[in-house]
């Protein structure tokens, strides 16, 4: 299966980029993953933050492969334990998903549209994460359902 992560702007932080590209290695061995940046807004004014919304909306509808399977990171999605998102991730392969699209959107979250659009919603945890760590936690935790799912030593 085909993973890409759809993501709104640049990781500019130099730990995080160091921890994707250490999950990506790690991932290499159970799937094809990709980490994939589209142009974020600027935002002047957090009263812009719906124009925002709309126009990376507008950019990550865009970018979605056709017949892919997508998971829209949200706060208002479903919650999984580790275990539980490694049978989501399970259910994924063995239902013959190609490709897997999970889109975190940038600073200001995601517009409806890629929610409403979205074949699944998820929510990573009720706390509130910086877009750029969220793309770091999703791929341990890509990571870590793949250990699980193969029954590898890494969660305990």
């Amino acid at each position: 299966m085909k993973i890409t992560v759809l993501c709104v702007g640049k990781t500019k932080e130099r730990f995080l980029q160091e921890g994707i590209a250490k999950y990506l290695k790690y991932l290499k061995h159970y799937a094809d993953v990709e980490v994939r940046e589209i142009k974020e807004e600027k935002i002047r004014d957090l009263r812009e933050a719906p124009t925002v919304r709309k126009k990376e909306a507008e950019r990550i509808l865009k970018a979605l492969p056709p017949g892919a399977f997508v998971a829209a990171l949200d706060e208002r999605g479903q919650s999984f334990t580790s275990h539980e998102f490694a049978d989501f991730v399970n259910g994924l392969q063995e239902s013959g998903v190609r490709q897997a699209v999970f889109v975190l959107g940038g600073a200001m979250g995601l517009e409806e549209t890629v929610t409403e659009r979205a074949d699944k919603v998820v929510a990573m945890s009720r706390w509130t994460f910086t877009h750029e760590m969220a793309r770091l936690a999703l791929l341990e935790q890509l990571y870590r359902a793949f250990t699980i799912i193969t029954g590898k030593t890494y969660h305990y």
